[in-house]
């Protein structure tokens, strides 16, 4: 592929984020261009990202984790009481929420391994289970940290967080075999199954490898918060819906630009939207409704992007068979 080609594909890719930034400017009056505005929608979309590079592991498997909010909310919780036990401050609330979120990733790898259920049906019973954790085992089911022990939620380190997580993300993806054992089984798992690759293999280490992302993004949030309450009824499935559509909205630019790289921007194009609607006044009910709307219209933008031409080709080879058929009868 040219250069030109790839700057070109590039630019097609960061449309759809310039158009819904520039879009909400025109909306807002320019309050929504302000820098303090865009800074506030980048560090806003630290956690989705994390969310969504987390989802997209097993989203390329056509595996969907509905249990990675009560993930979040558990390694947030559990890292900064066990870090408040052993007085470790943020080395202990990095460590304790890492260790969480492998702690529980692990065990739905075993327990999707062994009972052989979808990811989906897993992810959703024990969503219910890990919400209960923390109101179980944490008093008052509250984890907290100090004021000034929040700095990992804040820039530089906010960023510097998640670009290196974005670092291993892209090399696990683009570089290593596992992620193309994952793009394989998301392919055809049959072909790839006849083609040597350990599905149960690959499939468990995406597990192990969400538990680390999740974990790092419980510390993010546990920094950006200084008090998380653990939630039950499914309450923490509203924490994951940005990174979800952020993926989806990846899969349309995947076909421009580095899936990796897509993620990120897919993400970051929902957080930008959804921030650029709080700006404009309207209620949750309506941007639901307006989110699920511009979900829509890219995918099926997307998935219909080769019918114009399609129907141009057909007309051609129409009008030339036509023209022949003309010759002929001359």
């Amino acid at each position: 592929m040219s250069v030109k080609t790839k700057v070109l594909n590039w630019c097609k890719a960061l449309v759809l984020p310039v158009v819904v930034w520039a879009v909400f400017s025109v909306i807002t009056k320019g309050r929504f261009a302000t820098m303090t505005s865009v800074l506030s929608v980048f560090r806003t979309a630290v956690v989705p990202i994390l969310i969504g590079m987390t989802l997209a592991f097993g989203m390329i498997m056509n595996m969907w984790n509905f249990a990675v909010g009560a993930i979040i909310y558990s390694c947030a919780i559990f890292g900064a009481y066990l870090a408040n036990i052993t007085n470790t401050g943020i080395p202990g609330l990095c460590v304790f929420s890492v260790l969480t979120g492998l702690a529980l990733c692990i065990v739905m790898g075993i327990l999707y391994r062994l009972l052989r259920v979808p990811c989906l049906v897993l992810s959703l019973g024990m969503a219910m289970v890990i919400e209960a954790l923390p109101n179980v085992l944490v008093p008052n089911a509250t984890g907290k940290i100090s004021l000034l022990d929040g700095y990992l939620g804040s820039a530089p380190w906010c960023y510097v967080i998640v670009i290196v997580m974005f670092i291993i993300f892209y090399y696990i993806n683009s570089c290593t075999t596992l992620g193309a054992d994952m793009r394989a089984i998301g392919a055809n798992i049959k072909i790839a199954d006849s083609a040597g690759v350990d599905i149960d293999k690959v499939k468990f280490l995406s597990f192990i490898i969400s538990g680390v992302f999740l974990g790092v993004a419980g510390v993010v949030y546990m920094s950006t918060n200084v008090s998380v309450t653990a939630v039950t009824g499914f309450a923490s499935a509203g924490m994951i819906f940005d990174g979800f559509m952020g993926v989806f909205v990846a899969m349309v630019l995947a076909k421009y630009i580095n899936f990796s790289a897509s993620v990120v921007i897919g993400t970051l194009t929902i957080r930008m939207l959804s921030a650029g609607l709080v700006a404009c006044g309207f209620s949750s009910e309506i941007r639901g409704i307006l989110t699920g709307v511009f979900l829509f219209v890219v995918v099926s933008f997307s998935a219909n992007s080769g019918i114009i031409n399609q129907i141009r080709k057909k007309k051609q080879i129409a009008e030339e068979a036509d023209a022949q058929f003309a010759k002929m009868k001359c």
